[in-house]
């Protein structure tokens, strides 16, 4: 395995949350920060980071690159560290003015928005390698699409994560009434996280059915691609939710041999046509087609990795950066879930209940409470994200799959009014 060719920092812009760069302190890694004075995430704790800076990602990009170019100066820059969807694009033009390995600003733009996404899939792997799709830009061509393709349709706004925004629609009312709540609210949600120039895309795609599965992968400087277990994913829907929330992402998959095998090929495919390098790709597939790839580390991906495979997925993604062939080989075989209970309703929370059940789960390794009363909450169409975080791990894969019902079954987990 080769060596990292730089020293210095390992530079984190924009965020850092929990479960996210713990792992790269166990390798001893210098790491920093650049903190986005907009953002609303939990921060994570950077009391051991060897730099701690903050600036407000919303100033215009030279003045972002100026900002970590002093900080090159001063500390060195062994790389750029991204985990947060909203700082893909910023991070590529960053690393490409300072020449540090990196996704480029093209790939980037490929992975951000997802009408470019389909249109390279399509091109490159052919037309049944994606849903087909359309870019609207207003009620008349949204209305044309769907009567075309038929009921029901999928709309989501382009560039935001989490199947926030993201409806399966039935008919005309129910589908405009979800492109006017996308026109309404996500200008909004952007302005609140310091993006309020982003510029809002709004697509109507082919719905497709199938399994929520999905991959990660690295992709190193000359194109190279490695991927990583599939792990299964349960949406709201699958728990009787009309929602496009991950409601538990669940490892080893349920898939057979010679499914994942299939699949973990189209991803390496998918990466590629997307002309990722020295990047992480977080690839979902909707049955066996290509829902999206985006250019980063799943959410809860490496956690789900390290619990159930022993994979370290952090620091793979750190050694694709540096000029290294990255490590993915797994030290052990357990069961894993992660768990992010979504309620059935918008509303305002009012109590999160059977927290002491959830310590009696099979299997059970961590939670954490992510809404207090009186806090909004709601489902992922509505723009939220869930309250609660719950860690499963055990031998035995019933037992995960019996905890996971479990939490599936509690419909009154959220007091919600």
């Amino acid at each position: 395995m080769s060596a990292p060719v730089q020293s210095g920092l390992v530079l984190f812009l924009g965020m850092v949350r929990r479960g996210e760069f713990e792992s790269l302190h166990q390798h001893d890694l210098p790491l920093g920060i650049l903190i986005d004075t907009n953002s609303k995430h939990r921060l994570g704790d950077v009391s051991r980071f060897k730099l701690v800076e903050r600036f407000d990602f919303s100033r215009p990009l030279p003045e972002l690159i100026e900002a970590v170019r002093a900080i090159q100066a001063r500390s060195g820059i062994a790389c750029l560290y991204n985990v947060i969807e909203f700082y893909v694009a910023q991070t590529a033009h960053v690393a490409a003015a300072l020449g540090v390995p990196c996704l480029s600003p093209a790939s980037a733009r490929l992975c951000l928005d997802k009408s470019l996404m389909r249109q390279r899939f399509h091109e490159r792997l052919g037309p049944g390698a994606a849903a087909r799709f359309q870019v609207v830009t207003s009620e008349s061509a949204l209305m044309d699409f769907a009567r075309q393709m038929g009921y029901p349709v999928f709309l989501q706004p382009a560039n935001v994560s989490a199947s926030m925004w993201a409806t399966r629609n039935t008919g005309p009312e129910m589908l405009r009434t979800n492109y006017h709540a996308i026109l309404n609210e996500v200008p909004r949600y952007y302005e609140k996280l310091g993006k309020k120039g982003t510029q809002l895309v709004v697509v109507v795609a082919e719905y497709l059915e199938g399994s929520n599965i999905s991959i990660d992968c690295l992709a190193d400087r000359a194109g190279k691609v490695y991927s990583t277990p599939v792990v299964d994913v349960l949406t709201g829907r699958d728990i009787g939710i009309d929602d496009y929330h991950h409601f538990a992402r669940l490892v080893p998959s349920r898939l057979s041999a010679s499914e994942q095998n299939g699949l973990e090929q189209k991803a390496i495919a998918g990466v590629q046509a997307l002309d990722m390098t020295s990047a992480a790709a977080h690839v979902e597939f909707i049955g066996s087609r290509l829902g999206e790839i985006g250019a980063r580390p799943g959410g809860n991906r490496p956690r789900i990795l390290e619990l159930a495979c022993g994979i370290d997925l952090l620091h793979a993604y750190y050694q694709v950066l540096s000029g290294a062939s990255p490590d993915v080989r797994q030290d052990r075989q357990l069961a894993a879930a992660i768990v992010t209970p979504f309620p059935r309703k918008n509303g305002t929370l009012r109590a999160t209940r059977h927290l002491e059940q959830i310590l009696k789960l099979p299997g059970y390794v961590y939670h954490e409470v992510r809404a207090q009363p009186g806090q909004p909450v709601g489902l992922a169409s509505g723009g939220f994200r869930a309250p609660l975080y719950v860690e499963l791990m055990s031998p035995d894969t019933g037992e995960i799959r019996h905890s996971v019902d479990q939490l599936a079954s509690w419909s009154d987990l959220y007091e919600v009014e």
